[in-house]
């Protein structure tokens, strides 16, 4: 009996326990009500952003810590007294830099400024997270030129959005990002499945979810996102009243987090990538990412370069299936 009750006591602990990793991208809108769906204490949420460099009163009230961002070049020359007001420790840097309709900023450019604005941040102790280029075709082109420009750049964590269908898409995406540009710690602040069946984009997230928690040079992570359905989107974690469906009831962990269901990261033959061309183009405010037919396909496995014996070894440890090309 003592036995049966310590489990359950433990297992209780573990439902109500903070995710250290796990956290929530809030787009601006006009319902900033729905923000009390997460604003407390009973969840699995520890940070917060709203591609933003000053935290709003609705968030501010909520005690999850809040990471701003610069979002693109905009009013730049005020962001060291920004950071300073806010107090903040953790910076954001550039938002789809390689994208016309988001920030759109050259790279070399963005070396420039990264250098004048953001470098002398890291005197005063504020860890600095890269540009988080799309997973358009044009993102790891982008940083290729921005970290040959900007060489003597503090880079302590790389921001990683992806959107698609298929866990091994993803997985392969994570993998290259870090093989190609030095290893460094990833955060993943935007991604989601874009399939519409929602049992799909249910499975998608409890696999994902748990493989990043597993993943030790991932830190942090922001499934987008938390809104209402829009353009028939099944990765939303509103219904139209702005409650929780089910998708964001289990992210949020106001119901026990789910874990059952598919778990496995073994890729079915021809599923690693998203399996129609896709591209990040704005919404309202121009932080909501809607899909679009595009000439551009997304990223597949054929796209990803043998990571090399300890990549992979790594990478079957935790139950990835690399194929050897």
């Amino acid at each position: 009996m003592f036995g049966f009750t310590l489990t359950v006591l433990s297992l209780t602990s573990i439902a109500l326990c903070k995710d250290p990793k796990r956290g929530i991208a809030y787009p601006s809108a006009n319902n900033n009500a729905d923000v009390l769906n997460y604003n407390q204490t009973d969840n699995h949420i520890s940070w917060q952003y709203d591609w933003g460099l000053h935290v709003p009163p609705y968030l501010a009230s909520s005690g999850i810590e809040y990471i701003p961002m610069q979002w693109g070049a905009g009013n730049i020359e005020n962001l060291s007294t920004a950071i300073q007001a806010e107090g903040a420790k953790i910076l954001l840097g550039f938002n789809e830099p390689d994208f016309k309709d988001q920030s759109n900023i050259d790279p070399n450019y963005a070396a420039q400024l990264w250098m004048q604005y953001f470098e002398p941040l890291k005197a005063q102790g504020v860890r600095l997270g890269g540009p988080a280029v799309s997973s358009a075709p044009s993102g790891f082109p982008w940083l290729e030129t921005f970290f040959a420009a900007c060489s003597n750049c503090t880079i302590d964590f790389l921001p990683v959005h992806w959107y698609g269908q298929g866990v091994a898409g993803f997985y392969d995406y994570l993998w290259q990002m870090r093989s190609k540009f030095g290893n460094r710690t990833i955060w993943v602040t935007e991604y989601a499945s874009t399939s519409l069946n929602e049992s799909e984009v249910a499975d998608f997230m409890n696999q994902t979810t748990k493989y990043l928690d597993e993943l030790e040079w991932v830190e942090r992570f922001a499934w987008f996102g938390y809104f209402r359905p829009e353009n028939g989107s099944a990765y939303n974690f509103l219904n139209t009243d702005g409650s929780l469906n089910n998708l964001g009831k289990e992210y949020i962990g106001q119901d026990t987090v789910v874990r059952s269901g598919p778990v496995t990261t073994t890729p079915e033959a021809g599923a690693a990538g998203p399996t129609k061309p896709y591209e990040t183009a704005t919404a309202g405010a121009g932080r909501a990412p809607s899909f679009l037919p595009s000439n551009n396909a997304g990223l597949t496995k054929w796209d990803v370069p043998v990571i090399g014996l300890g990549g992979t070894a790594l990478a079957l440890l935790f139950g990835v299936a690399w194929t050897l090309l």
